[in-house]
């Protein structure tokens, strides 16, 4: 069954006495694990672990498939009439250097976007909400823009919710756990219906080396990063003045945390996105006042998530956060959604490409969000199968 508890106070009380609420999920364990850059692992950062029917290859190889159910007709990778919905393959990609194995999801076309958010006011404020698009431009309520998902552990306070895909095709949730928590939340489920195995994971911990505050882990975003085969756990600290990522293999045990090396100046609400070789973040300047900053910038990197060479100016308006960024299906640029927070409303950039894009401000006649004061966002592209599922349960 879907979670749809009623919100519980966060104050327990007996008599006249409190009882503090146990915010802590379990701790770290292990050293992060990044990224190596060598040529042999070229093709293999290239290449998206998740590929769909008709993707085309990346040219300058000869590519064969090593098993499972596809087959490759002038370059484009397809699905057979036999494969499964998730289908595990493995490529064979040979050229001068050598010949290289890789392994796969093969997923049906992207057909939309699953989004995640919640409201900061109202009956159902902080908890999961979702919605879908076609074209990125127009949205749908999903399930009457009620909440289709809410916490049962720590400070029950599910705020930032983000949508991830996992190696085998199956889907998790992780959250913002109030505002001043070292944990976050994670849940996992097989289709965006249900959502089980409820966890908090402290992702703001120290160590001997680096002590940090313990007390905030903002806007967590999760990716499967295939090239170390681990999570990878993306949070912000304004008391830490920073971003940080901790990696693991399950989302059960993971490492402490490390630094995201951006820029010299406090940074929050980081979104990471990939396209081939070029990596893009959009964060937000969490500098003082923020009458003069509070403004979305961009950080570029041509190797991985963890190795940001440069970074643009402001993109934005001031009093600007929470950015979510989805490929245009239709074209080749991408969308820019983030938080007019002072407002209680979305506003929206169209970027050429992920390097050194051209940018464009989308006017608020060519949106359609009907959703009652939304916040922060998380766009996951899914296939028709998976689009049709969703809507048959939650109703639009």
């Amino acid at each position: 069954m879907r979670k749809t508890c009623l919100a519980l106070s966060l104050l327990i009380l007996t008599g006249c006495a409190s009882r503090s609420v146990n915010t802590h999920g379990s701790e770290p364990s292990e050293e992060p694990v990044l990224p190596e850059s060598c040529d042999s692992t070229y093709i293999n950062e290239e290449l998206d672990y998740f590929l769909n029917d008709g993707d085309e290859l990346p040219k300058g190889y000869e590519w064969s498939v090593v098993s499972g159910d596809a087959k490759i007709i002038d370059g484009c990778l397809h699905k057979t009439e036999s494969s499964d919905e998730y289908e595990q393959i493995i490529l064979s990609a040979r050229d001068s250097t050598g010949t290289y194995e890789l392994e796969r999801l093969l997923l049906d076309p992207w057909s939309g976007y699953i989004i995640s958010y919640f409201s900061e006011k109202g009956d159902e404020a902080e908890r999961m909400k979702l919605a879908y698009t076609f074209d990125c431009k127009y949205w749908f309520k999903l399930y009457e823009d009620k909440a289709v998902l809410s916490a049962e552990s720590g400070t029950k306070r599910l705020r930032d919710p983000a949508l991830f895909r996992k190696p085998d095709g199956t889907f998790g949730v992780t959250a913002t756990q109030g505002y001043d928590t070292d944990s976050i939340y994670v849940f996992d489920s097989p289709d965006l219906i249900t959502f089980e195995n409820e966890r908090l994971l402290k992702v703001n911990a120290s160590t001997e080396d680096a002590k940090l505050s313990e007390e905030q882990a903002w806007a967590p975003e999760i990716f499967w990063d295939h090239t170390i085969g681990r999570y990878v756990i993306l949070w912000s600290s304004v008391k830490d003045g920073s971003m940080f990522f901790n990696t693991s293999s399950d989302l059960n045990v993971f490492s402490y945390p490390q630094e995201l090396e951006l820029t010299d100046h406090p940074v929050i609400d980081g979104t990471v996105v990939k396209d081939g070789h070029q990596w893009l973040i959009c964060a937000k300047d969490e500098r003082e006042p923020m009458e003069e900053h509070s403004q979305l910038f961009f950080g570029f990197s041509d190797t991985s998530w963890n190795d940001w060479q440069t970074v643009s100016g402001p993109v934005t308006g001031h009093q600007s956060e929470g950015p979510m960024i989805m490929k245009d299906l239709e074209g080749p640029g991408w969308y820019l959604y983030y938080d007019d927070y002072t407002r209680f409303q979305f506003k929206a950039l169209y970027l050429s490409g992920l390097e050194d894009p051209s940018i464009r401000e989308i006017e608020d006649s060519e949106l359609l969000i009907p959703l009652d004061a939304p916040a922060h966002s998380y766009a996951l592209p899914v296939t028709w199968k998976e689009m049709e599922r969703i809507q048959n349960a939650y109703g639009t």
